[in-house]
């Protein structure tokens, strides 16, 4: 489903602003519920890859008074904003029954007399009844264990007791979707074809089967044109129904209608005693304790729920009915419910949670009875279509159902589910969540749990994250997955769903061996396929995979520790921990004294994680090395290409930085003390692609470092005398540190613009650390500032002071700001730099780390560890997040909002693109604290060209593999210049020194010379100088791209000084008219590189 469209969302805010009344807040102040609710009112949410968007408070107000009213204003716009768009999203949802529905109702009809004039069969045997199908060539769907060819009971078949529609086509809650829907028609079969202990052991469901079969042998022999299959309702391999698929073309096809017809045997709940089916009950016994009393066996609470809930299709259409009465926004929180359940990916399918729109209606419909304190209701029937579903949100967020269940007309509190939440309805006998298994609804609270975070922010509208993004993705939920094969464990079991019971055992298995390690294991089962209702005929849907996918929440502080600990030695748990530990249980003594059992991983191993280890160790020790060997582990691989850690591989160079500052500051000779040494370098902030000093001998690209003095009225008032001063001070420092052993030099740059800065000190120490020390003085940026005002200074003067100014700002200001947020939170979230990292070498990998500085590359990963819950604790979701985040980013019309900013931020951005509207000087905007504007890293990149392609390529990225990822195609530029090896930016070896200094490391002079040295760039940098306005490069340091500007290869009239090599048209009548002359801007190109080209490669004439 599409979001609103702009046009839409800024006539809602322009509504919003102008409105002169305060927005009254819904809901009923004399009940208590309703009053939390109210209080809240009706406000968003949204979750991890949205666009931050609305209106912020500010960040500074002068009073508490005055940031209470600010949030007051902010918090009544974002609940009107939100309250439009979720009117807008039901309007978009609903179903208009008359126009669509007519075909389907039609053939609805049609199959209820073809129904209806099946003939009546009694006790046919099993030998009977498999005879008459494989006659008519009809498949029964027997579940496991068909019944024997010795079996007593018979197989009977009459009309109907009753046939109607139910399912949230008969409440009116389909929703508009683009798979379709179905509508479900439930037969109820007469109790007669029944007797009183066919509950027992699978003959219900064999006599069920049976039924179905002869309702399909019947539609399959009509005239109706259906394709006709079998599938397990909801998954439930004991519950097999019929699926009918319009046949396209036909007269009686329902195409149009965007819908399937579920047929589905049931009965009255009279059929069987529910008391003999309670959850404690049994009612599969073996073959030799048939006569046995089922208390004395264990109980098979699913197989019994199975049964049960066959029986309460129109009771709950009935509950439903009287919900939807007596609350006006029932069906429309029902709606909402059901959008946000399926972008999560739940649904009522045992494979998919168990919880769908079905058990979220009857939840609510329960819970509008009951389920609060003192037998209150929870839900009010006053409340608002939002306020029920975020009321719905609270309760599954805050109440574990597991530990604390929900009973309803229950005499006995001593209900008990087994291995997952109970919300049990007495009057049916009924647990209405026998579905989800107990890793299916932690997943489900903590969705709700995030998405109720994100609907209470007073201040940022998350609609689209709540109700229109897609979130059901594996790779961006999870911070690790394993693919476990199963397919040889099924055989082993001979219960009710094998299936189950396996990934049951693999979940307490896994559970016991992570520990705290995770925070959450999901397991995704696979899906089970339609199978033909004809002997041997084809599937309607391919087989499915064989493997359990375990998804998992990692603690990061935990997940990487060597050793687990267990119980002291002697201890009455030690047994137990050495069985299921095997050989990896060892009694170790600690440097407390203490003698601990304990289990101890590698951590050397870079390719693979030690929960992977855990997992895959688990797999063989209890279902072999066939199926542990198969294990599949997605998430190292994304790890594994940035060296396999975080902020810790950077030690080496925070060290050697820590050392200079120390040298720095006890420099003595200086004319004025040193007040602040600050990082402004990649590489100090555990940000840079390739890691500093990982190799013995390499020489580090040098860290930019700025030094700021106290202040002093010495300092001159004239940028240019500054910038001398500033030489002076270097020069000073390099004759001091040159004294203390340390190899300095001094380097010019800006040579053409006096007012930027004019010098920097390049520092290498002996371990091969190198910094590039530039001084930062205040009064630079008022001398600037101040000529900015003087409206004599115009043309390219200003247009220099103003690019002064911005790097000045970027340089000392803003850069070292930056540099200690990434460093802090580098150390707040271990997984946010190799996150980074991998961001970059993707970006370098598309050639595109030129346009995309690593300032902005930082920025866009930060936002999705700070602005999603829970951030992220893999490499493997801190990258495919952040990709998701820019595939989804309008960054045309929206800032990228990171932290807390003021509302004046907002008002700057749509003041930037009201100035700028072919958006030629800023992009993309990222605002943080820092920086409110948000422009401070953008304004030299990406250009709106680039940015489109960068959120192309991570949509394509998004859902591909790892390896794919990273390959880049050059068939989209026009021409590609291939660069000598040589002169590329490998890592400087040594090779041999003759200074002192040098000689333990092996850092020769020669490499000295080439410290910063980057030959591609600086050759990128000149080509982009003279040729910047003709062509658009790319380049990932061994390449060069090139796309010839549009603008510049149409032609144009003759006229002086076009800026650009020219030839007259050579096709066409006006010969007046000039082209750009390609071939020779590329031998101007060829003969510029001169030897460090390989070649240029032509791609597009």
């Amino acid at each position: 489903m599409a979001p609103a469209t702009k046009k839409r969302r800024t006539e809602i805010e322009k509504e919003d602003e102008e409105a002169e009344a305060k927005a009254t807040i819904g809901g009923l102040s004399s009940e208590e519920e309703a009053e939390a609710i109210s209080k809240e009112d009706d406000v968003g949410g949204r979750t991890f890859e949205a666009k931050s968007k609305k209106r912020k408070t500010p960040q500074h107000p002068s009073s508490e008074q005055e940031k209470a009213q600010a949030v007051s204003e902010s918090y009544e716009s974002k609940s009107s904003v939100f309250r439009m768009e979720t009117e807008e999203l039901l309007s978009e949802l609903r179903v208009d029954y008359r126009k669509r529905m007519a075909p389907v109702e039609k053939m609805l009809h049609r199959l209820k007399n073809i129904i209806d004039e099946i003939p009546r069969k009694t006790d046919a045997t099993i030998d009977e009844v498999e005879g008459e199908m494989r006659e008519r060539k009809i498949h029964i769907p027997f579940p496991e264990p068909r019944p024997g060819a010795d079996i007593k009971y018979k197989f009977s078949y009459e009309k109907p007791a009753y046939m109607n529609i139910a399912g949230s086509y008969a409440l009116k809650t389909v929703a508009k979707q683009h798979e379709g829907f179905a509508i479900d028609l439930i037969l109820q079969m007469p109790p007669t074809i029944f007797q009183g202990k066919d509950y027992l052991n699978h003959r219900y469901f064999h006599k069920r089967a049976y039924y179905l079969a002869t309702i399909a042998r019947a539609v399959q022999d009509s005239e109706l044109d259906l394709q006709l299959s079998y599938a397990d309702l909801h998954d439930d391999p004991l519950r097999p129904i019929i699926v009918a698929a319009p046949s396209s073309g036909s007269e009686t096809d329902f195409t149009a209608s965007k819908c399937l017809i579920r047929i589905i045997p049931a009965v009255s709940k009279n059929t069987f005693s529910v008391s003999k089916l309670c959850p404690d009950r049994n009612a599969v016994r073996p073959l030799s304790e048939r006569d046995t009393a089922s208390c004395s066996l264990p109980p098979t609470p699913r197989y019994n729920s199975s049964i049960l809930a066959d029986t309460t299709y129109f009771e709950h259409l009935a509950q439903l009915h009287e919900a939807s009465s007596e609350a006006k926004a029932f069906k429309d929180a029902c709606l909402l419910g059901r959008t946000w359940l399926k972008q999560r990916g739940f649904s009522s399918n045992i494979n998919q949670g168990g919880f769908g729109h079905a058990e979220w209606s009857i939840l609510m419909s329960l819970l509008l009875k009951g389920g609060g304190s003192k037998g209150s209701s929870v839900l009010v029937k006053g409340y608002s279509n939002y306020q029920m579903f975020k009321a719905m949100l609270q309760f599954l967020a805050t109440r574990d159902l597991i530990t604390n269940p929900l009973l309803f007309d229950v005499e006995s509190e001593s209900v008990r589910w087994p291995n997952g939440p109970n919300v049990f309805d007495g009057k049916i006998g009924l647990n209405i969540l026998f579905k989800m298994t107990e890793w299916g609804y932690r997943l489900l609270k903590h969705e709700a749990e995030i998405t109720l975070k994100l609907l209470s922010d007073p201040v940022i509208d998350h609609f689209e994250e709540v109700f229109l993004y897609k979130l059901d993705d594996p790779c961006l939920k999870f911070d690790a997955l394993a693919y476990i094969p199963i397919s040889e464990c099924l055989n082993k079991d001979n219960g009710p769903n094998p299936l189950l019971s396996f990934s049951q055992k693999l979940y307490d298995m896994l559970s016991t061996g992570l520990t705290d390690r995770a925070k959450l294991i999901h397991l995704t089962l696979p899906f089970t396929s339609a199978q033909s209702i004809r002997v041997g005929g084809i599937n309607l849907s391919p087989a499915p995979t064989r493997q359990i996918i375990a998804g998992l929440l990692l603690d990061a502080a935990q997940c990487n520790r060597a050793v687990d600990h267990g119980p002291p030695a002697g201890h009455k748990d030690g047994a137990s921990y050495r069985v299921f530990w095997g050989d990896k249980a060892e009694l170790r003594r600690f440097k407390d004294g203490s003698i601990l059992e304990s289990v101890v991983w590698g951590t050397k191993d870079l390719k693979q994680s030690i929960p992977n280890q855990i997992i895959q160790y688990l797999v063989i020790k209890n279902f072999g090395d066939e199926i542990g060997s198969c294990v599949k582990f997605i998430g190292d691989e994304y790890a594994s290409a940035v060296g396999g850690g975080g902020a810790g591989l950077f030690q080496p160079t925070m060290a050697a930085f820590e050392k200079l500052v120390e040298e720095l500051r006890n420099l003595e000779g200086l004319p004025l003390a040193i007040r602040q040494v600050s990082p402004a370098a990649p590489a100090l902030r555990y940000s840079s692609v390739e890691v500093p000093l990982f190799s013995s001998g390499q020489l580090m690209q040098p860290a930019d470092v700025v030094v700021q003095f106290e202040s002093s009225g010495r300092w001159p008032d004239d940028l240019i005398a500054i910038q001398k001063t500033k030489i002076a001070f270097l020069l000073k420092m390099s004759e001091l540190l040159e004294k203390a052993g340390v190899v300095t030099r001094i380097g010019l740059e800006n040579i053409d613009y006096p007012a930027m800065n004019s010098a920097f000190l390049e520092v290498v120490c002996c371990e091969g650390s190198a910094f590039r020390i530039r001084i930062y003085h205040d009064r630079e940026q008022t001398l600037l500032e101040r000529q900015l005002l003087n409206k004599d200074i115009l043309g390219k003067k200003r247009d220099e002071i103003t690019a002064a100014l911005s790097e000045h700002r970027r340089r000392f200001i803003i850069g070292p700001l930056h540099a200690q947020e990434v460093q802090k939170l580098s150390h707040r979230f271990p997984a946010l730099s190799p996150s980074i990292r991998l961001l970059k070498k993707w970006f370098q990998a598309h050639l595109l780390s030129r346009e995309i500085s690593e300032e902005l590359a930082e920025l866009m990963t930060i936002r999705t560890f700070v602005a999603t819950s829970p951030p992220p604790n893999s490499v493997m979701s801190g990258f495919l997040r952040t990709l998701h985040f820019i595939s989804l980013w309008d960054w045309r019309a929206e800032p990228a909002i990171i932290g807390t900013v003021a509302k004046s931020t907002l008002e700057t951005f749509d003041a930037i693109r009201r100035s700028d509207p072919a958006m030629n000087r800023h992009v993309m905007v990222i605002p943080t604290e820092y920086d409110p504007t948000g422009t401070t890293f953008t304004e030299f990149g990406p250009r709106k060209v680039v940015a489109a392609r960068v959120t192309a390529l991570a949509r394509s990225a998004v859902g591909a593999s790892f390896k794919n990822m990273f390959i880049s195609s050059t068939k989209d530029y026009d021409f590609v210049i291939h660069i000598d090896p040589k002169y590329t930016l490998p890592g400087i070896r040594s090779k041999g020194s003759k200074f002192k200094n040098l000689q333990k490391t092996g850092i020769a002079p020669q490499d000295i010379a080439k410290l910063g040295l980057n030959i591609p760039e600086t050759f990128v940098n000149e080509l982009n100088g003279i040729y910047g306005d003709t062509i658009i490069f790319f380049t990932d340091g061994n390449i060069i791209a090139g796309l010839w500007n549009p603008s510049s290869v149409s032609g144009r009239r003759w006229k002086v000084n076009i800026p650009y090599s020219t030839i007259p048209q050579t096709r066409g009548s006006d010969e007046n008219v000039l082209v750009l002359n390609k071939k020779s801007i590329l031998n101007e190109i060829s003969r510029l590189g001169g030897e460090i080209l390989a070649k240029i490669e032509i791609i597009k004439q």
